[in-house]
Formats: structure tokens, C-alpha cells, sequence
């Protein structure tokens, strides 16, 4: 049987080169004009899928360290539609049919070669019909994309006005949202019936309509958040889009799509209202967190403190009475007392990292100064750190006052960790009503890639104790030139709307 010369892209899995001859000159007597690559092993196969666009992958039964089966699956890997024909000198009944089942297209015996060009003629036809069931179903779904297109467009309010702003088509979801029917406004200027009035209810001049002013100055207008006014004189929140219809260099008629925007508007309506209780709660819950950190800090010092201190008192006194004669039982004693002092020592240290007592009996500055001082010592005084605080007052409300240096705090931190400064600005002012504060380091900044960081839980918290006490929190940074943190948190009363930022 002979088949028209055609090109034929073959991939050949073989490792004789006696066999692969053989099967190409079964080929081209069979009419084929073959393009062949012969591989061994499934490396190679890998490396030749890709990029090759064959027609046809024929693989001998069995190869030393690869096999068809092996291949078949190389091929069902690349995910590619390529007619899969074993061509062996033996293959088993019941491997040939595992072999089928996996996906192989047939197999031919190598002592019947005469049997491969009308199976690859079949193959190359099924292929072809597969390819262009995919092709139809290609274009199916793409007219499908398009028709639920056209439709979500149909299910806008549509206006048609002539170059007058006459209306002289509505679509049955514009007559649904307005109230009113396509016969009732046909031949009207819509404008003054549906747009005639602002939002507030005042007139509104058919020169500050967009949608009517492209008639005259073309372009497209678009507007997300406007109002028209349905047949029973409610208020419809609407985003709409004004298009011209143009004839040369003249509109003679413009289409406005519309959409009703209510639901929008009420669930921006509750994401304030939600964010605003979010932020009350989780003002609140910072409150109660520093109320239990004071706490406990107090109780550490006065209770904790007091019982070691009796503890070492006691331990004094046993040691002054215990015999000199016996050394071990001394230096036993001495090594509880200083084991005592680490333990005091630890306490306090505890104590003020839960909550400097010098916030509340000396004020801000006080704890500032004295974080500035347990920051010197973490950084062995590599980092030179410079306070001011003029103008100043230490009147603060405990709430301003604690989440200023908590700020402080984290702002430090964040320093310590990630800055590689060499120096740190730490500013205090009050003035205007206001606590400014200013944290500012030369280390190596925000970069590009690490811009993630302004978003990092560290500065969101920082953020939202500012923005708690209806105070604002900006950070700027210059990859290389290091960050800057400034805060702004009023001093007056407690009372404060808290508007998002």
C-alpha cells in the first residue's frame, strides 16, 4: 500500500541502528518524506519532545535501561497528542494489551513491517480528527466566552439618546431599575426626568452632565458614583458609562449603560462601620493587654520582689550563723545568696520589659530615655542614638503616652534587626494638641524587593495604636539611606471619631 509522498516527522525510540533503517525504508516506500530522530534513552526522549512537533512517536518493546512502556510514559508526561506505535520483534499478547490500555495507539511485529504505513495512516487520520474536535471545541467555548459577554453587558440598564438627547431606546433592565417603561420616555430628553438632580437633591445642569456633554465634545465618560431617579422619585445610586455614536467627525447618538450600585454602596456602608469596630476592638484589647502587663508587672515587683528580698535577708542570716570551721557548707550558702541576686535581678528586668514602672511615675520622656539606655547595651554602643524633646509636656493621657513608647519600642527592634545603622533620631514634641514623634535611622533602608515590610505585622501594629487614638503613623525609606517613622497622635481628650486612614 502506498500513501501520497508527505512529510512525516517521526521520533524513533531504538537502539539498533539496523532496525531504525529498516523501519525507515518501510516508510519511504510507503510515500512518506521522513524526518527522523532516533533516541535510546528516556533523557533523550525528554530533551527531543519539546520544540520537535512530531507526528508520531514508534518505539521498539525493549531497550537496555528503557523500554515502551517507559516511553509511553515520557510521552504522557509532555502532555502531547502524539500517536504512540510499538514496532517489536517480541512483545507478548498480554503486554500489547496492557500497552493499548495505557494509551499506546498499536503495535506492529517487526517481521511484519508491511503492516506499519497503514497503521501510521490511520493514526496520522485519527490525530487529524482529534485535532480539529479540539479546534471546534476551541471555537465553541470561545463563541460561548463571547455570548456570556454580550449577555452580562444585556443585563446593565441600557439608554440609546439621539444627537437632541431624546431617548429613543431603553432595554428591559433600564425600564426594571427606573420604573419606567420604554413608551412612556420614548421621544423625552431623559436627562431631565431621571438626571436632573444632584445626590442631595439639587438641580443639576444638563452642562455638568457627562453623559450629555460627549454628545457635543465627544470622548467617553465614565462615572462610578452618581445618582438617577426612578418614576416613583427614589434616589438610585448608579456608576454608569456614556459612549458616542459617531458618524465622521460628528456624534449623532450616544448609549448610556448603567448599573445600580445600592448594594455596593450599603456594603461600603458596613466595611467603614466594620473597620471602625475592628479598630475599636482591637483598641480596646491593646488596653486591656497593657492594663495586664502593668499588672503583672507590679505584682512581680511588689510581691516577687518583696518575698526574695526576705528570702536573701533570711539567707544573710544563715550564713552569719553558720560555723567557719566547715568552708564547702559557706561557699554553698554564698553561691545560693548571689544565685538570690541573679534571680532580683531577672525579676526586674522581667518586670520592666512588661512595663517600665518609669512610664507611669515619671512619664514618656523618662521611658524613652531609659529604652534608649537597654538599647545602647543590646548594641554594645555601636549604634549612636540621639534624643531631643523640645517642646515638651508630661501631662499625657496614659493611653497616648503608652502607645508612643510602644512605637518607640518596635521602631528600635525593627533596627536592631534589620537597619545595620550606624546612628538612630529619636524626636518628642508637643505642640498644637498633638504628640509628634519621629524614630529615624541612616542603615540601609527599604528596598524594592523587601517593600512587603511597610505592610509587615510590626508596622500594622504600630499603625493602628496611632490610628486608635485618631492619630495618623507615615513611614518613608530610601534604599540605602535608611527609614524614617512619623507619628501624630492627639493629646487632648479621649473622645475621637477614629476615621480610617
Amino acid at each position: 500500500m502506498t500513501f501520497p509522498c508527505k512529510l512525516l516527522r517521526v521520533l524513533l525510540v531504538e537502539d539498533s541502528q539496523d532496525d531504525a533503517d529498516l523501519v525507515l525504508l518501510e516508510l519511504n516506500e510507503g510515500g512518506f518524506d521522513v524526518v527522523c530522530k532516533r533516541v535510546e534513552t528516556e533523557a533523550a526522549m525528554r530533551d527531543a519532545l519539546p520544540g520537535g512537533n512530531w507526528d508520531i512517536v514508534i518505539s521498539d518493546f525493549n531497550l537496555p535501561g528503557f523500554s515502551a512502556r517507559a516511553a509511553l510514559t515520557v510521552l504522557r508526561d509532555a502532555d502531547a497528542d502524539i500517536p504512540f506505535v510499538i514496532v517489536s520483534g517480541c512483545i507478548g499478547e498480554e503486554s500489547a494489551v496492557a500497552l493499548m490500555k495505557e494509551g499506546a495507539s498499536d503495535f506492529v511485529m517487526k517481521d511484519k513491517l508491511a503492516r506499519l504505513v497503514p497503521v501510521i495512516v490511520r493514526e496520522l487520520q485519527d490525530a487529524t480528527v482529534r485535532r480539529e474536535h479540539r479546534q471546534a471545541l476551541d471555537a465553541l467555548r470561545a463563541n460561548e466566552k463571547l455570548l456570556h459577554g454580550i449577555t452580562s453587558a444585556l443585563g446593565e440598564g441600557v439608554l440609546v439618546l439621539d444627537d437632541c438627547r431624546r431617548l429613543i431606546f431603553m432595554n428591559p433592565e433600564a425600564e426594571r431599575l427606573l420604573g419606567w417603561t420604554a413608551c412612556e420616555l420614548s421621544g423625552l430628553e431623559v436627562h431631565r426626568i431621571i438626571h436632573s438632580l444632584n445626590q442631595d437633591g439639587t438641580p443639576l445642569p444638563e452642562s455638568a452632565c457627562g453623559g450629555l456633554g460627549m454628545l457635543t465634545g465627544g470622548g467617553v465618560c465614565r462615572t462610578e458614583d452618581d445618582v438617577f431617579w426612578r418614576k416613583d422619585g427614589s434616589p438610585m445610586p448608579v456608576s454608569f458609562v456614556a459612549t458616542p455614536i459617531m458618524e465622521g467627525d460628528k456624534a449623532v447618538a450616544s448609549v448610556i449603560a448603567f448599573q445600580d450600585i445600592s448594594q455596593r454602596k450599603q456594603a461600603e456602608w458596613d466595611l467603614l462601620e466594620s473597620s471602625k469596630q475592628l479598630r475599636e476592638l482591637t483598641t480596646h484589647l491593646q488596653t486591656v493587654r497593657e492594663e495586664e502587663r502593668t499588672r503583672i508587672a507590679r505584682e512581680l515587683h511588689d510581691e516577687l520582689g518583696q518575698m526574695l528580698t526576705g528570702i536573701k535577708l533570711d539567707a544573710g542570716w544563715l550564713i552569719n550563723q553558720l560555723p567557719k570551721e566547715q568552708p564547702e557548707v559557706l561557699q554553698k550558702a554564698d553561691d545560693l545568696n548571689k544565685l538570690i541576686d541573679e534571680t532580683l535581678d531577672a525579676m526586674r528586668r522581667t518586670a520592666a520589659d512588661l512595663r517600665p514602672v518609669m512610664l507611669d511615675d515619671l512619664g514618656l520622656a523618662a521611658a524613652v530615655e531609659w529604652l534608649t539606655e537597654q538599647f545602647a547595651e543590646r548594641t554594645g554602643g555601636g549604634i549612636r542614638l540621639v534624643m531631643s524633646r523640645e517642646p515638651w509636656d508630661d501631662n499625657l493621657r496614659p493611653e497616648v503616652a503608652t502607645a508612643a513608647f510602644r512605637i518607640v519600642q518596635e521602631c528600635l527592634t525593627n533596627i536592631t534587626r534589620h537597619a545595620d545603622a550606624k546612628q538612630v533620631l529619636i524626636s518628642l514634641k508637643c505642640q498644637d494638641g498633638s504628640l509628634s514623634l519621629l524614630v529615624s535611622d541612616d542603615g540601609q533602608g527599604i528596598s524594592a524587593a523587601d517593600d512587603r515590610k511597610r505592610d509587615s505585622y510590626g508596622v500594622i501594629g504600630m499603625r493602628e495604636r496611632a490610628h486608635g487614638l485618631g492619630g495618623t503613623l507615615s513611614l518613608s525609606s530610601i534604599p540605602g539611606e535608611g527609614t524614617t517613622v512619623e507619628v501624630v497622635i492627639p493629646t487632648g481628650s479621649a473622645d475621637f471619631s477614629g476615621e480610617l486612614q
